[in-house]
């Protein structure tokens, strides 16, 4: 490895051992300046003011990053420029190391070699397609890491993992399985929703805690699809009996997408066969579809039959609650913040998607780095616009009466009912009072709407309303704060 001289570090110091601790910084420093003039000056502070030097030895320079997104992204984006840097300043054979802090609040930060500069055997790397983790595991274990690749994806933890009710029952049946794999009465556990609600975070989260608590090291997560392609395979070159056996030798066998085995006779038959063998040796099952197991079609009775010994839990679409959650989880790691504006129009208006919600974050610190601009609400909406497809939705009084709902912690039911209690009725005289300000609806049709009253009930809601925005400074501010709410839900 080369060492660091005066040649391919001019104002770095031959000695300087009283130093020690300043000599990683004045590497990294040196790399900075070089960078610096080759990318844009926001994208310059967004993604790499926050990056820390920990330490420099012979040719090899350690850096920390906030985050596991924070790396992936550097190394998709900049890695060129990085590794052009540090050729530049330390010499040819310079070594770049990342330490990844994966929870701020607990334990050590992980630390792991680029993929490109790994020194594993290369049919390894390109068969994981991953970096290597250096733990405190045993030799032992990481040798047989090496010869088994799990096809798990690092990022999908439980940690990372936001819990909401959406995914209550789902979350608390794969910590329990993630426990005690094969040991509980939820064997095969069957997860099922619709697209991008997190099914495979989940699946992959029980894996990787079963990795890491050295429960086992047979674990294997697989698509559908590639199950059914390995099998054709394994027939037409006369390999099956080695296909049944590698699968049968599995201690949690992760299936993603079983829908896709409809119709697939040949397929299902395997299957049936290798999920009676680790069933019965108590070896765990888990399964993902984007349906409950008995709305799939073309899958033989004897198999929907055993898919259903276990239990089944549903995802289902993130609440309000739930999707604001999870985009703060996403820029804490990526140790970025935004303005609360900005994040409650993207809850507002991604429903249906945890993969959008993650990937409107991405787009957002990407135009970010390129535009050289803050993200501000105006940006949002013009950088998300191909993503966020209703952007101008019809004021209605359903939008106005959830915002008031969600403001005062009520029910539509209270809103509309004959409590007097005074939380109700003043949110029933607000509601009122917004429909007549920010609708073209009528007294009577708004009457209507909050549970059947008369044209007179609204207008003394509305009068009423009015005197107290007018008089009391505490009032107009709840008005205006419901106002922000039903402008970000109807954007």
């Amino acid at each position: 490895m080369l060492e660091v001289t005066s040649k391919a570090f001019p104002d770095f110091p031959q000695t300087n051992t009283q130093k020690g601790a300043l000599i990683e910084q004045q590497v990294w420093d040196a790399c900075l300046n070089a960078i610096r003039e080759k990318i844009n000056p926001l994208a310059f502070k967004t993604w790499f003011f926050p990056i820390r030097p920990l330490s420099y030895s012979g040719s090899e320079l350690t850096i920390e990053v906030p985050s596991q997104f924070f790396y992936e992204w550097i190394e998709e984006n900049y890695s060129s420029f990085l590794k052009q840097a540090l050729k530049d300043v330390i010499g040819p054979e310079a070594r770049l190391m990342y330490s990844i802090v994966m929870d701020k609040s607990q334990g050590q930060p992980v630390t792991i070699e680029l993929p490109h500069q790994n020194t594993m055997n290369a049919d390894f790397i390109a068969s994981s397609n991953a970096a290597v983790v250096r733990t405190k595991s045993s030799e032992e274990f990481d040798r047989n890491l090496a010869r088994f690749e799990t096809h798990l994806n690092t990022k999908y933890t439980f940690e990372t993992l936001i819990r909401g009710d959406c995914n209550s029952l789902a979350f608390a049946a794969s910590k329990s399985v993630a426990q005690s794999p094969g040991q509980n009465a939820f064997n095969p556990l069957v997860i099922y929703g619709g697209v991008g609600l997190g099914k495979t975070h989940m699946m992959q989260a029980i894996g990787n805690s079963v990795r890491e608590n050295r429960l086992s090291e047979r674990v294997l997560y697989v698509s559908s699809e590639k199950f059914a392609i390995d099998f054709v395979n394994a027939i037409q070159n006369g390999k099956i009996q080695e296909f049944s056996s590698f699968y049968r030798s599995i201690d949690v066998l992760i299936i993603d997408d079983i829908q896709f085995f409809s119709g697939k006779e040949k397929t299902q038959e395997e299957i049936f066969h290798i999920f009676n063998t680790l069933h019965q040796s108590n070896k765990q099952i888990i399964l993902s579809a984007d349906r409950p197991i008995k709305d799939i079609k073309g899958v033989e009775d004897r198999l929907i039959s055993r898919f259903n010994w276990g239990l089944s839990a549903d995802i289902q679409p993130p609440d309000y609650e739930t999707r604001k959650a999870i985009i703060l989880s996403k820029l804490h790691q990526s140790g970025v913040n935004l303005d609360e504006a900005v994040i409650e129009f993207i809850a507002t208006n991604i429903t249906e998607n945890v993969r959008e919600l993650e990937g409107c974050i991405v787009k957002l610190l990407a135009a970010q780095s390129l535009d050289n601009r803050e993200i501000d609400l105006q940006f949002t909406k013009t950088t998300l616009k191909d993503i966020i497809r209703h952007t101008t939705k019809r004021l209605t009084l359903d939008t106005i009466e959830k915002a008031v709902c969600a403001y005062f912690s009520i029910t539509a039911n209270d809103l509309k009912g004959k409590s007097k209690k005074k939380e109700i009725a003043v949110g029933r005289q607000m509601a009122m009072y917004l429909s007549k300000h920010l609708t073209e609806s009528s007294l009577k049709t708004i009457g209507l709407h909050f549970g059947g009253r008369d044209h007179s009930t609204v207008i003394h809601a509305v009068n009423t309303i009015a005197k107290r925005v007018e008089t009391l400074n505490e009032e107009r501010k709840k008005i205006e704060e419901i106002k922000k709410r039903i402008e970000i839900s109807s954007m």
